[in-house]
């Protein structure tokens, strides 16, 4: 049977025929028996002329992304399935950071930060390169940034997936209420005790200044945030005499 039916030479002329015709008129010229796997909801468009039938077949199939198979002399048509493209895992990143050495400047430490988590950490152009001292074996991205910010009149902050340094700007001054605006006094009220009053933000000491660029400093800094000089030993003196001021 094999023989033979390499001998049939078939025609078919298909334009814009459903497959599941073709194909059944393919086997009809063939006089063979065969099972459609798959529900083939589709046209086609192919002309062949005295074509071998294996030839035809094959042609077939790849005009319907099919394939055949023959089992006890029956031809098994069947969809090809595509198999689905490997699903691409993102390289994760550790989330912690090592930095140790002496006297690396600011640009120098975010880069290798970056280098180490694929963060980015940007510095705002305004703020000065100062070097840090850092014995930082294994910690977190954001307890790093927290170290190098400390005492130096600088702030972190996220920004989309990465993180922003940046100088710590002056408070923003509010306009004193106008008489109008202001709610009237009420006689009645008990006077606000000095111990339940309030606290207030105290304004830095305007004597307090960094001896290079003369900016005002304040007491917990131990880099002048606007020229990066070292400043610790001034603001401790001054700490310690506000200290010693009688109350």
């Amino acid at each position: 049977m094999k023989s033979q039916t390499q001998e049939v030479r078939i025609t078919i002329e298909a334009r814009g025929k459903d497959a599941r015709e073709v194909f059944a008129e393919l086997f009809t010229q063939v006089q063979l028996n065969f099972v459609l796997q798959v529900d083939l909801q589709r046209t086609v468009y192919l002309t062949l002329r005295d074509t071998p039938f294996t030839q035809a077949l094959q042609l077939l199939c790849e005009a319907t992304n099919t394939r055949y198979s023959v089992r006890n002399g029956v031809y098994y048509i069947e969809p090809i399935r595509r198999e689905a493209p490997p699903v691409q895992v993102r390289e994760t990143r550790p989330r912690t950071v090592r930095l140790v050495g002496t006297g690396i400047p600011l640009q120098a430490v975010v880069e290798e930060i970056t280098k180490q988590t694929g963060l980015k950490v940007e510095v705002a152009p305004d703020v000065p390169n100062l070097r840090f001292n850092l014995n930082l074996p294994s910690v977190e991205v954001e307890a790093a940034l927290d170290a190098l910010c400390a005492g130096t009149g600088l702030r972190w902050q996220k920004v989309g997936e990465g993180y922003r340094i940046e100088r710590v700007g002056a408070p923003e001054a509010r306009p004193a209420p106008t008489p109008a605006q202001s709610a009237p006094a009420n006689p009645r009220s008990p006077a606000v005790s000095p111990r339940t009053a309030p606290s207030r933000a105290v304004a830095p000491d305007q004597s307090l200044r960094c001896p290079k660029c003369r900016y005002v400093l304040q007491l917990e800094w131990r880099y002048c945030p606007m020229c990066g000089a070292y400043v610790k030993h001034l603001t401790d003196r001054a700490k310690r005499e506000q200290e010693q001021k009688p109350r």
